[in-house]
């Protein structure tokens, strides 16, 4: 392994420009080989990462595309994900608790979605050396065996050092935001865990479990401290499988510094102290017990004996490629004039409902424009903003009731045809007997198979009538209590996490269910048997859709 103190050394005499001018002098390098930036890509049917961007020496890194569903043009617009596990053992660290999310790229279209990119693997020693400046020759496997070693304010450095390489050899080679390129960055705890677990490409029932593989074992999958697996030793990146999204050793192999400081959590909210450096994904020193997706690991920065950066032997790094927030003129504007908008409606200046008053939260808005009394339009104030909070959180918690009702009335399509296939097949049978009794005379036997049958015909046509309640349930909420423009948005939202995740199954019923959602808007006095038509995707005899009256 390369010695910490040489590699810092370097970094410490060589600064950016410095490297960069050095290499300007020298012929340029020959690239690495694959083997060593991308070594899933070599296999036979490996697929090459995302996006490759090049490093000092001839050396490059692999990054993954992680797309994060939103109303990309709204830019206030961000994806509530629930992170965390369930389970009380360690739930001081790391319980279940909301979060927010989004990209900082999208595609020049807009559209549905955003998107970061995280490095496909752990930061290799070979790669730390090139960014320190040390061009000798690659050399396999020393330069694949992941970077350990490191302090929080090594990795903050690393980040930057490659940044301003970038910028000064190859920025056409970063995604852009408004014209200006992106720049590197330890991943949030947010981003890092949704990508770990699979991100928008997973089933939403596999996102919340412990572990993101649903076949194999942890030792599969990373690199922990087991007979047969990491054991206490780094290793080259790239050995177990990966997760859905394509990222190599987000279990085990190194622990992976994260941006943000450690805080508790409070029953499902993060606590207000800020505490030490958190590391995520555990390491080969990790007993399997320790490493799942929601695990959040707290150090202290300094090391208490000397004063110096705290360095763990197993401390690693995976960086993010981000951009500026308000990275243009043109995009504040934008973000002040949606803001402002959101602001207004939230606090009910929206305009005249025809009420014949001011909304109430208007009315406030006046008295404090006319309040001279400091104290009291400070006091003022304050209940506007928590006014303002809760009619936010009533609109977020309207689109997640959009969401949820999309989901469910796609499923009781799905489940309104399967039962009238299950309708069919039991009458026609009821039909087939009828017609095979010998001399058209019943017998006991006969008796007893059509009985049995108008029995499940009977159960079918009860459990369709409960699916075709609902049903109407689901498009009455739709239509009556959630507007059009929330509808669109959760739908949209919707089908991109379906066509991310490629249950081409589930979005056909889905986009089926979007237009009976048309439909009943226009007709909402539609009868049971309209209802039923309105569900079908599949053709039906009338004499089915006779059997189907409730």
């Amino acid at each position: 392994m390369i010695r910490l103190s040489l590699r810092l050394c370097l970094l410490t005499a060589l600064t950016a420009p410095g490297i960069a001018s050095a290499q300007a002098d020298a012929a340029a390098p020959a690239p690495w080989p694959i083997a060593l930036v991308d070594p899933a890509a070599e296999a036979e049917t490996g697929l090459p990462a995302d996006l490759m961007l090049p490093m000092p020496c001839g050396a490059a890194m692999a990054f993954q595309r992680i797309e994060v569903p939103v109303d990309a043009d709204n830019p206030l617009a961000d994806r509530r994900i629930q992170l965390g596990l369930g389970e009380d053992d360690a739930g001081y660290s790391d319980y279940l608790r909301p979060a927010f999310l989004r990209g900082p790229f999208q595609s020049e279209a807009g559209g549905e979605t955003t998107h970061y990119y995280i490095a496909r693997y752990e930061l290799t020693q070979g790669q730390a050396r090139a960014l320190a400046g040390d061009c000798a020759p690659p050399r396999l496997p020393a330069d694949r065996l992941a970077q350990g070693g490191l302090s929080w304010f090594d990795a903050v450095q690393i980040a930057q050092d490659y940044t301003a390489w970038l910028y000064a050899n190859a920025p056409e080679m970063l995604p852009m935001r408004d014209g200006a390129p992106g720049f590197l960055r330890l991943p949030t705890e947010a981003e890092w865990e949704y990508a770990a677990r699979g991100g928008s490409v997973v089933d939403p029932t596999t996102f919340p479990s412990r572990h993101f593989f649903t076949e194999g074992t942890l030792e599969d999958h990373g690199l922990v401290f087991s007979p047969g697996s990491g054991n206490g030793r780094i290793f080259p990146v790239g050995l177990r499988a990966p997760n859905p999204l394509g990222l190599y050793d987000v279990y085990g192999n190194v622990e992976e510094l994260m941006l943000e400081p450690f805080r508790l959590n409070v029953l499902g909210r993060f606590h207000g102290q800020a505490g030490g450096i958190v590391t995520r994904g555990g390491s080969s020193f990790s007993a399997p017990a320790q490493v799942y997706s929601a695990a959040r690991t707290e150090y202290g920065p300094f090391d208490a004996s000397t004063g110096t950066a705290r360095r763990g032997e197993a401390f690693g790094l995976r960086l993010v490629v981000s951009a500026h927030v308000t990275s243009s003129d043109a995009r504040v504007s934008a973000i002040r004039t949606t803001w402002l908008d959101a602001a207004g409606a939230a606090a009910g200046t929206a305009p005249d409902t025809g009420s014949g008053s001011p909304d109430p939260e208007a009315r406030l808005a006046a008295l404090i424009e006319a309040e001279l009394d400091p104290g009291r339009q400070q006091a003022l104030s304050a209940l506007q903003l928590d006014l303002r909070q809760a009619r936010t959180a009533t609109n977020t918690a309207l689109e997640r009731s959009a969401y949820a009702s999309l989901l469910a009335g796609a499923a009781f399509v799905e489940a309104i045809n399967t039962t009238a296939i299950d309708i069919d097949f039991q009458r026609r049978g009821i039909l087939t007997l009828l017609d095979t009794q010998p001399g058209g005379q019943a017998n006991a036997m006969f008796q007893r198979q059509i009985d049995t049958l108008q029995g499940r015909l009977n159960d079918a046509r009860r459990l369709q009538c409960t699916y075709l309640v609902s049903y109407r349930s689901t498009l009455e909420a739709l239509t009556n209590e959630i507007d059009r423009d929330t509808r669109q948005r959760a739908f949209a939202v919707l089908r991109e996490e379906l066509v991310l995740s490629n249950r081409s199954g589930q979005l056909a019923v889905l986009e089926q269910f979007w237009l009976d959602v048309a439909t009943f808007e226009l007709q909402p006095g539609t009868d049971t048997l309209g209802l039923l038509d309105l569900a079908m995707t599949l053709p039906i005899s009338p004499a089915t859709r006779n059997a189907t009256r409730c």
